[in-house]
Parts: structure tokens; C-alpha cells; sequence
């Protein structure tokens, strides 16, 4: 009987050790980490505070935790966390790249719409017109041509 303490205390004690020696090996999420922060940077660079401002929200959130954790020695928690600060990061950059574009489209139309007006000598905005909207149908009795319409001369 006492021989079946030993064994299973001396197997207990050993498969303590195993795991003690399985957590100690994993090492520190570094480069996580570093990519992490970087795509954070990358995001605010991109203005996701003011395109993206939840996704980038996130992120912090997440990189947060994974300080926290990696704080706490828990490298396989913090790697985690971290990784996923590092997709809503990215998430929050792409986000943002879009919405930087969106308003360049948005000024460049209020720009051609300007020019439209000034060129045709229309009034400033009622030129304008949803850029998927069917343009009115003209009918043929209504619409004039130019007399320099072509080396035809006639109308299209």
C-alpha cells in the first residue's frame, strides 16, 4: 500500500513539474506584440480614430488585454490578444482607407458639379444629380444641337 502512495505521488509531483515545465517554455509573445502595436499605429496614421473609431476601439481594447496578460506571464493569452488587436487593427486601417476615399469621391463630385454649373451657366447645385440616378429622357423636339456638332453637321 505504501509503495502505491509513492508511485502515485512521485507520478503526481513529476506531471506537476511537466506542466509547470510546459508553461515556463513558452516564451514571450514579442514579436506579437510589436505587430500589434505597429498595425495600431498604422490604423491612427490612417485617421481610424475619426473613419474607423469602433474597430479601432477594439483593438486598443484587445492590445490592452494583451498587456495585461503578458504582464501576468500568461504568453499564450497575451499571443492571442494580441493577434486579434492586430486584425482589428488592420480592420480599422482598411476601414479608414475607405473613408478617406469615399470623401475624395464626394469632393471631387461637388468639384465636377461646380464646373458642370459654371460651363452649361447653370446655377450652382442644380446641376447636380445622384450619381446612380436615370439622367430625363429628352425628346427630340426639345433638345438643340450645336451647328458645329461634328463634321456631319447634322444632329446625332
Amino acid at each position: 500500500m505504501r509503495i502505491f502512495h509513492r508511485a502515485a505521488l512521485i507520478s503526481a509531483v513529476s506531471s506537476l513539474l511537466l506542466l509547470l515545465g510546459g508553461c515556463a517554455s513558452t516564451p514571450p509573445p514579442t514579436d506579437a506584440m510589436t505587430q500589434a502595436r505597429d498595425m495600431l499605429d498604422a490604423a491612427r496614421g490612417a485617421q481610424a480614430t475619426i473613419f474607423a473609431p469602433l474597430d479601432l476601439g477594439t483593438a486598443q481594447a484587445r492590445y490592452a488585454l494583451a498587456q495585461q496578460a503578458l504582464a501576468g506571464k500568461h504568453y499564450d493569452r497575451a499571443r492571442r490578444y494580441a493577434n486579434e488587436a492586430e486584425a482589428a487593427a488592420e480592420l480599422a486601417r482598411a476601414r479608414a482607407e475607405l473613408g478617406q476615399l469615399r470623401e475624395q469621391i464626394h469632393q471631387r463630385a461637388r468639384a465636377n458639379a461646380e464646373l458642370s454649373s459654371r460651363l452649361l451657366g447653370i446655377a450652382p447645385g442644380a446641376a447636380t444629380q445622384p450619381m446612380n440616378a436615370a439622367p430625363a429622357p429628352a425628346s427630340s423636339a426639345t433638345q438643340t444641337y450645336p451647328a458645329n456638332a461634328g463634321s456631319t453637321g447634322g444632329a446625332p
